[in-house]
This record gives C-alpha cells, structure tokens and sequence, in this order.
C-alpha cells in the first residue's frame, strides 16, 4: 500500500482518444499500469498508472493535451469476498470521503489492485495499515 502518481489526461469524449493515448505511450516505451476512462460529455478524464509519470505527461503534452498529476493510494488486496467492505469500513471510520476509484482483478489472481482518489491521503494510509 501506498501513495503514488497518477496522470490524468483530458480529452474530448470522441472516439479513438484512447487509441492516440495509447499509441504515443507506447511509442514512448511508458507501460499503462492501470486506467480507467469514462465520457462526462465534452472533456472527460483518462486516469491512468504509468512506469513513468514524467515521460508521459511530456509525451501528451506534445500532443496539445490538457495533463494534470494527482497523489492517489494505490492497496494490494487477497482477492476474497469482503475485502472492499473492509477498506470502506476504516475509511469511514476515519471519516476518509473516497471520490473515486478503480480496481482490476485478473482470472485466477490472488490479489487485486485498488486505486483510490481520497480526502484525506495521509489519514487513509493510517487507517489502512496492516489490511
């Protein structure tokens, strides 16, 4: 568990915005880590992990993108029933308000990878720790 960087990129809710992002990332050689894209209409954000925020957010820019980088917590969890009710309970607990997140789970895995967008970054490492 931890604190990490992640790039936002806004775009225009139009289709092949992804396929551009994509392809001057991997032109780059800066692997996607983790992302998730949803239209808000007009600009809407991609959101993403990257092995290097620096060169991506360079790479984007070229490409006349609006790119911001925000701190978010980044947990490991055992890929079992009830884990995600464990972390919002000691959220609240905390009074930790979560504004966003994203998670993925591959077949077969035994953990998860959670991305979390909180209020209060510090205060959700302390009330996370040992989960």
């Amino acid at each position: 568990m931890g604190k990490t960087k992640q790039v936002s990129v806004w775009v225009d809710s139009t289709p092949g915005q992804i396929a551009r992002i994509g392809r001057a990332l991997a032109k780059a050689k800066v692997n996607i880590t983790a992302f998730t894209a949803y239209g808000t209409g007009g600009e809407s954000p991609i959101r993403m992990l990257v092995t290097s925020p620096a060169k991506a957010k360079k790479v984007l820019r070229s490409l006349d993108f609006r790119v911001t980088e925000e701190d978010v917590l980044r947990l490991t969890l055992p890929d079992k029933p009830g884990k995600l009710a464990d972390v919002g309970e000691r959220l609240a607990k905390a009074h930790i308000n979560v504004d966003y997140a994203y998670s993925s789970v591959g077949k077969g895995a035994k953990k998860a990878d959670l991305v979390m967008a909180v209020s209060d970054l510090a205060g959700a490492g302390k009330a996370l720790k040992g989960l």
